[in-house]
């Protein structure tokens, strides 16, 4: 089963920013980063001289972040002016930095009775809405900001990350360029752009908005970090692998650096670049079990078995509790052979995430390969109710219940398969084998025969249908039939014993002693080939394993 690529950044640096507006009524574009930038109240519209005074140093104080104080100033604003909307607004923008999202709600309410048109309480009120979950309402808020002033650039920028959140990159990257237009230089923004453009098609906007901040970035090695993980996120691997790059020789030998550098060259299949910088990061940081997984998967992909097993091994040992990591192990030990380790590993999956077709799968694939049939018939049965679209499902759930003599469930698994999929080469041999076994000889010939039309050439399948000729005594047409199939596989050990048996019933003495010598001479060598296999895998899988040899 192929390892699937995934993207696991750690971090998201570009989250959903909602900003707060500390203006009067009339003061035009207000401060997206309201937190650090808030400005004093320069109209005193409605309020007396005492409550300006108030509300100057309650902003003041809430640019300190000194809360209290903010509150404490803001209340007595409102005390000496009531009807001041601007006062109610400021308090609401206090109560929200101290957490009290309720009442800063009910102040940015107060402040549009009082004046409808002030664009800053209601983009505050959209934002808090936003908090809430209640996305709709948040938008409606915002929509009736832009009613009122079109430029308005925090409503544009609000808009823009909840369609985001919401998964509409169209909206969202037309109100991130509608906020561009206003302020064409704000990174910010750009930025914000940036993370949607790409998933909303507008790729030569994206490009542009890329250039603008890395220009902008020089050589500040976080902007152009931060620029470098929004174009990983979108997928453009070419221009973040360049930009980690440039960070990297900028904050040499940084594990996050590192790391993601590692990981965009990985995902441009370069990995043997991807193996250099994510060692590097490993031999820095050594905790982090993904940067093990990532050098286990580039190992697997080379068929370095030994030190894919021992990173998968690494990744284990950091999160025991992370499915996939055993699961990746698990496979790691399947493809050398070493069926026990596949078996506990896959279950140690499997107890994680019970939830998961493909661990049951695996499993069931092990357990076959070990010759526990049952229990990978009871395997391959988990997974095809989990996931009845797994590959072959339904064949290997009726094949392993062949292989464990379980004949009739079997047949009942197979026929099922069979009226969805009459082709399926592989059931109608196993179909016609289990016939043959249980007997039914009439039954075996159209499922045998309809198999041979759709792929004459099929060893299995002509190999049954001569056994089938052996069955029902027809020795001459049984000779023919198997001398097709040693036509096709000379090495075909059962086939010449069943020529042994056909020359025998038809009184060809000489015949029949050739083919059994030569049967007796493939067993030896087929058991004698299997010895040396089991013999090399284990000694292969105890190196792997660190184990000494016997």
């Amino acid at each position: 089963m192929q390892a699937v690529k995934r993207q696991r950044w750690t971090r998201r640096l570009l989250s959903l920013f909602f900003c707060l507006s500390v203006v009067s009524a009339t003061s035009g574009l207000a401060q997206r980063r309201a937190k650090s930038q808030v400005s004093p109240v320069n109209d005193a519209g409605g309020l007396s001289p005492a409550a300006k005074k108030s509300l100057d140093a309650a902003v003041a104080a809430l640019q300190s972040n000194s809360l209290p104080e903010a509150e404490r100033d803001a209340r007595a604003a409102v005390r000496a002016s009531p009807g001041s909307a601007v006062a109610h607004n400021v308090l609401g923008v206090v109560l929200d930095q101290s957490g009290r999202g309720n009442e800063a709600f009910a102040e940015f309410n107060r402040a549009i009775r009082l004046d409808p048109k002030f664009v800053g309480a209601r983009n505050n009120l959209g934002r808090i809405l936003a908090q809430q979950g209640q996305t709709a309402a948040a938008i409606v808020e915002f929509e009736r900001v832009l009613k009122i002033d079109p430029s308005y650039v925090q409503a544009h920028y609000n808009l823009g990350s909840l369609y985001q959140a919401t998964g509409d990159f169209g909206k969202a990257a037309e109100h991130f360029s509608k906020a561009r237009a206003v302020d064409p230089n704000d990174q910010q923004v750009a930025l914000a752009f940036l993370n949607v453009a790409y998933r909303a098609n507008r790729p030569q906007e994206a490009e542009s908005a890329a250039a603008l901040i890395e220009h902008a970035a020089g050589s500040d090695a976080r902007a152009l970090f931060t620029l470098a993980t929004v174009l990983a996120e979108n997928k453009q691997y070419e221009s973040a692998a360049r930009l980690f790059g440039r960070v990297n020789e900028l904050m040499p030998h940084t594990y996050e650096v590192l790391y993601d550098l590692g990981i965009a060259l990985y995902n441009l299949d370069r990995n043997s670049e991807a193996a250099r910088y994510l060692a590097e990061a490993a031999d820095l940081n050594p905790a982090p079990p993904e940067t093990h997984f990532r050098l286990g998967l580039i190992a697997s992909a080379a068929n370095d078995h030994a030190n894919a097993i021992e990173e998968f091994k690494h990744a284990v040992d950091r999160d025991a509790k992370n499915a996939n990591y055993h699961f990746m192990l698990a496979r790691e030990y399947a493809r050398i052979g070493y069926w026990d380790g596949a078996i506990e590993e896959n279950t140690q999956a499997i107890t994680i995430s019970p939830h998961e077709g493909a661990y049951f799968y695996a499993r069931g694939n092990a357990n076959y390969r070990k010759g526990e049939t049952e229990a990978a018939a009871l395997d391959f049965d988990a997974a095809a109710k989990i996931d009845p679209t797994l590959e072959n499902i339904d064949y290997l759930r009726g094949y392993t219940r062949r292989a464990a003599g379980d004949f009739d469930q079997a047949r009942d698994i197979l026929q099922k398969l069979l009226a969805t999929q009459p082709n399926h080469v592989d059931a109608l041999e196993s179909l016609g084998f289990i016939n043959i076994e249980q007997g039914r000889l009439d039954e075996a010939e159209a499922p045998l025969k309809h198999a041979l039309d759709l792929d004459p050439n099929n060893v299995p399948v002509l190999y049954d249908y001569a056994r089938l000729a052996v069955k029902r005594r027809d020795y001459s047409e049984a000779v023919a039939r198997l001398q097709i199939v040693i036509s096709k596989d000379p090495a075909h050990t059962q086939a010449h014993y069943q020529l042994f048996l056909a020359y025998s019933r038809l009184k060809q003495p000489d015949r029949a002693q050739v083919e059994l010598a030569e049967f007796k001479r493939l067993e030896a060598l087929d058991k004698r080939m299997k010895d040396e296999r089991i013999y090399d895998d284990k000694m292969r899988t105890q190196q792997m394993l660190g184990r000494t040899s016997p």
